[in-house]
């Protein structure tokens, strides 16, 4: 009996924690009603590596981790030790804010268990979902209640004394940090090797992509321009050839060659998709070789945090997923 009452002590407030949260969280944000169908969808999301994956795209979504926090980590007396990780769940399209997805993990057995909990606008059939899983899932693995009820509770009363949810500056994250952008003036590589600028760029377009598959160069067409005003701060790579790192004294390099965009957009390397901001000195990216018409590698010889700040930055999303900034391969949001 006792166990019985710790239990329903436990779900209900692991309920009023998801509802107060959800209604403190989404009153500072731009959100959208969260659909069952959405819901659903959210929850088959598999995150490959929950410790260094942080912020990626996958089905029509955006998971970035809750106020870039580590996971909670909880160390019973049975030995066993439990993680919960937190992400912000975003549209892709719009990057209007759909809810949370907690990820429960049971570091002895691996069992992984993922909570989708909705905005406070969300479709009651969604809360429903979600109090379903509460009751029928969170009750068969011990412990896992109380590890989501202590998170929730925590994130809560962080967010009541102001102290979550803020950036570093103490206002709440803005729409734009969730855009990955160029400058209006840097220069897209068309299908014929010219470029005009990102603004000029319209629907229809064919530029000069990649396919991943291939590993090539390939013709691909814009399918959407996004646009955004505001105040946006652009983070640079400076490229050199591998092959003039490498020249002679015979030979003199040329001037290292800048790729700028928000930190966040993301690139091409030779170990894979990553952030331009994490692009650190030494890595390789691709640019467009015309007598070859193929991409050769550069590589990274300085960094900068910020380069510029600009008013309006502009993106392309292509059937490719791939395009050229300056003739650097960089791929779609």
């Amino acid at each position: 009996m006792k166990n019985n009452l710790l239990s329903i002590l436990i779900f209900f407030s692991c309920a009023v924690a998801t509802q107060l949260i959800s209604q403190r969280v989404w009153a500072q944000t731009t959100s959208t009603s969260m659909t069952v169908e959405q819901l659903k969808a959210i929850k088959t999301i598999k995150v490959a590596n929950l410790d260094k994956d942080t912020y990626f795209k996958s089905g029509g979504f955006i998971l970035d981790r809750y106020e870039e926090r580590p996971a909670y980590v909880f160390n019973y007396t049975d030995g066993i030790t439990r993680k919960i990780y937190l992400y912000k769940v975003f549209t892709v399209e719009d990057t209007k804010e759909l809810g949370l997805l907690a990820i429960y993990k049971n570091e002895k057995s691996g069992e992984i268990k993922p909570f989708v909990i909705p905005g406070a606008s969300a479709d009651r059939k969604a809360w429903d979902a979600y109090i379903d899983d509460l009751k029928y899932v969170g009750e068969k693995e011990p412990g896992l209640m109380s590890t989501l009820t202590f998170v929730l509770s925590r994130e809560m009363a962080g967010l009541l004394s102001g102290g979550a949810g803020k950036t570093e500056e103490g206002g709440a994250k803005k729409k734009e940090e969730y855009n990955f952008c160029f400058a209006a003036d840097a220069p897209v590589t068309l299908a014929d090797g010219s470029s005009k600028a990102i603004s000029a760029v319209t629907t229809g377009d064919v530029v000069l992509g990649y396919d991943a598959k291939t590993k090539s160069l390939t013709p691909t067409r814009v399918t959407k321009i996004d646009t955004h005003v505001g105040d946006f701060s652009l983070a640079g790579v400076w490229l050199t050839s591998t092959n003039e790192l490498t020249a002679d004294v015979r030979g003199l390099p040329g001037a290292p060659i800048l790729l700028e965009a928000t930190a966040n957009h993301p690139v091409l390397t030779a170990s894979g998709r990553k952030a331009l901001g994490d692009v650190k000195a030494g890595e390789v990216l691709y640019r467009y070789d015309a007598a070859t018409n193929s991409t050769v590698g550069y590589k990274v010889v300085r960094t900068e945090s910020a380069i510029r700040s600009v008013k309006t930055v502009y993106n392309l999303a292509t059937e490719s997923g791939a395009y050229l900034i300056g003739e650097t391969v960089v791929l779609d949001k």
